[in-house]
Parts: C-alpha cells; sequence; structure tokens
C-alpha cells in the first residue's frame, strides 16, 4: 500500500512542477509579446481639413549628441556613429512609407512652401539600449503653425535598426490616420 501511495504521490508531483512549468512558460510568452509595445499620444489641432494638404516636406528628426553619448566625437565608436545616422534613415523610410500610401502628391525634403504643404518635423527625445522616443510635429506651411502632433515610445530595443524602420512606420500610420480629421 505505501509503495503505491508513493507512486501516486511522485506521479501527482511530477504533475505539478509540469503544470507549473508550462504555466511560466506562458506567462513569459506573454511578457515577450506585449514588452515591445509603442506607447503613444495623438493631437490634431487643424482648423482645416487635412485632406486640403497636397505636399509634405520632411525635415531630419533633431538628434543631440548627449542624449545618446557622452564621449567627444573624436572618440566615439562605432555604435555612437550609427546613432547619429539615424535621424537621416527614419527620415528616408518615413519618405518611403507615405510615398508608397499616396496620400500626397509629393513627398519630398526640398518642397517648396506654399498654402497646401505641410512640414514634417521632430525631435528625439531618449535614445537608448532599451527606449527610443520621438516627438514628431505637423506645422502648416503657410502659417508655420503646429497642426497635429505625435508622441511615440518604443520600448524593449534591442535592434537599433529594426526600431527605426518600426518608428518610422508609426509616424506613416499617424499621418494616415489624421487624413480624415
Amino acid at each position: 500500500m505505501s509503495v503505491d501511495r508513493a507512486r501516486t504521490g511522485l506521479s501527482l508531483l511530477s504533475l505539478i512542477r509540469c503544470w507549473c512549468l508550462a504555466l511560466g512558460l506562458l506567462l513569459m510568452v506573454g511578457c515577450a509579446a506585449t514588452s515591445a509595445t509603442v506607447m503613444d499620444e495623438e493631437i490634431v489641432t487643424n482648423q482645416k481639413p487635412m485632406t486640403t494638404y497636397k505636399s509634405l516636406l520632411l525635415r531630419d528628426f533633431e538628434l543631440k549628441k548627449e542624449i545618446f553619448s557622452d564621449v567627444p566625437e573624436s572618440r566615439m565608436g562605432e555604435r555612437e556613429r550609427r546613432y547619429a545616422r539615424i535621424p537621416a534613415q527614419l527620415t528616408d523610410q518615413i519618405q518611403r512609407y507615405l510615398k508608397s500610401r499616396r496620400i500626397y502628391e509629393s513627398v519630398s525634403r526640398d518642397e517648396i512652401l506654399n498654402d497646401t504643404t505641410l512640414i514634417l518635423k521632430g525631435k528625439f527625445t531618449r535614445m537608448g539600449r532599451f527606449r527610443i522616443s520621438i516627438e514628431a510635429m505637423l506645422l502648416d506651411g503657410a502659417t508655420n503653425q503646429e497642426v497635429a502632433y505625435f508622441r511615440q515610445t518604443l520600448w524593449d530595443v534591442f535592434d537599433t535598426t529594426e526600431a527605426v524602420g518600426r518608428l518610422a512606420h508609426e509616424v506613416s500610420d499617424f499621418i494616415d490616420r489624421i487624413q480624415y480629421k
């Protein structure tokens, strides 16, 4: 009788261990899927419909060296140099996404300003190994007044190149979403 009881206790203990292990794996998978969450804030303050704008002028996002490095430029490593190139890469990718969506007749970096031009400019507010934050603004080309504001934080950044692509996609999605406001 005691041998059967011991076997039952061992199998029950093994079952509990397996159940705890499976539950732990499910929790870790759930955390991994949600840890790359993108948090944002969107504000549209324009008085006229966004569809009245026909062209978009892109400016490189401002990135202060102090945000990603505290060494002089002469001693910057490869990682810091890659960070310094990120604003141009972000603008290039935003331009590609917006051109492919055909929201505007013209999307460029050297557009002539007029009444139907929007200007996209922004800045990086935080950049590090695990988090990148940006603020983007759309300005009216005629009055230089802000018509929309967008703030984005990307968490758990391990690959900066991939993160820049995701940020560009999010900025493009924002511009696409506000077309009907």
